[in-house]
């Protein structure tokens, strides 16, 4: 049975680490023996459903302060020599930590590849944190063999950014776990929805990226119009307690409400009638597949029809809000996007 090796930052609260968990719970490495490398051993997520052939081996994370130090001269360093396996494939799922890649490029006789999660042109612009990573960073993406984009709005800016403008890249979108999604969606649930309101819901981290700042200016606007609208927010991050403190200042404590993160978010979202997402920029927007599985009215705008070929966006939010209607749900098992997803990993692993 051939080998992967996996090195992934962490299995926190995260879109990329619950990635990493429907790509392990689903049967398109289940021709392989898998290894999983992590550099904390805190964990979101439940891992009791991974095959008995994953393994899960925790290493020690670089001090902090590596980050700020260029990967041309990490990549000479001597760590991690207890790892000792060959590999055919050694995937860096996770991308931006400089541990994930020097480990990757230093297995020898193993394809690397890593994984493009997000927009890196957009991120760049709007995230000052990441373009301080960046720069230190950057010089790593010439030593892999082969690239995985979520999306096809995330390849461009990808070559651009990184100079790879001739490296292989394949569009592989992520997984999305139907069978555990529509498991855990009947699932009691201790957030009560009142079923006469029109109900929305949005989940991610709580960030610039995601656009909240749109997204609650927008139900301000449309709560004078709609009275019956309802806003959930499953999720945490940096401006939390920022946006919670704009609700109540504008009067929509009764009408906008923070959840927090949650370990079942889908027994939330099976109740609501529509899933809204108005973020800056994506690498794919996987909570718009799941919310698609649940059979919700998907409400975003059409820049990011990019990073999700085959969903089609919004010209105008608020005017989706107003308009939309209840309708009776239909559960959608994502076939022809799981096929699509298995044919691109036989692909890759050739």
């Amino acid at each position: 049975m051939k080998k992967i090796a996996i090195f992934q930052a962490d299995l926190k609260v995260g879109g990329i680490q619950r990635s990493l968990i429907n790509l392990l719970e689903s049967p398109v490495l289940k021709d392989y023996e898998v290894d999983v490398y992590l550099f904390s051993r805190d964990i979101f997520y439940d891992i009791n459903n991974l095959r008995k052939d994953i393994h899960l081996y925790y290493l020690n994370p670089f001090p902090y302060w590596f980050r700020f130090i260029p990967f041309s001269i990490i990549r000479h360093m001597i760590f991690y020599s207890d790892i000792t396996k060959q590999y055919e494939y050694v995937f860096d799922f996770d991308s931006y930590r400089q541990e994930c890649a020097y480990c990757t490029i230093n297995m020898k006789n193993a394809k690397k590849i890593m994984w493009i999660h997000n927009d890196i042109k957009q991120k760049l612009h709007y995230e000052r944190k990441y373009r301080i990573l960046y720069f230190f960073f950057k010089g790593k993406y010439k030593f892999y063999d082969e690239f995985v984009a979520v999306s096809d709005g995330v390849v461009e800016p990808f070559r651009k950014c990184s100079k790879c403008k001739d490296s292989k890249i394949t569009v592989i979108p992520n997984i999305v776990n139907v069978k555990h999604i529509l498991e855990k969606c009947h699932e009691q649930s201790e957030v009560f929805v009142d079923n006469t309101k029109y109900n929305v819901v949005c989940t991610g981290k709580i960030g610039i990226q995601k656009g909240y700042d749109f997204l609650l200016k927008d139900i301000y606007a449309v709560y004078k119009k709609r009275t019956d609208l309802r806003c959930y927010i499953v999720g945490d991050g940096p401006d939390y307690s920022r946006y919670k403190k704009w609700v109540a200042q504008h009067g929509l404590s009764d009408v906008v409400f923070f959840l927090g993160n949650q370990k079942n978010p889908f027994s939330i979202m099976g109740q609501m009638d529509a899933f809204c997402l108005e973020s800056r920029y994506e690498g794919q927007g996987i909570v718009l597949w799941e919310a698609k599985c649940l059979g919700l009215h998907l409400i975003f705008p059409k820049r990011l029809e990019k990073y999700n070929v085959c969903l089609t966006g919004v010209e105008n939010i608020q005017e989706a809000l107003i308009n939309s209607k209840k309708k009776k749900k239909k559960f959608d098992y994502l076939d022809n996007y799981y096929n699509y997803i298995e044919m691109q990993y036989k692909k890759l692993l050739v």
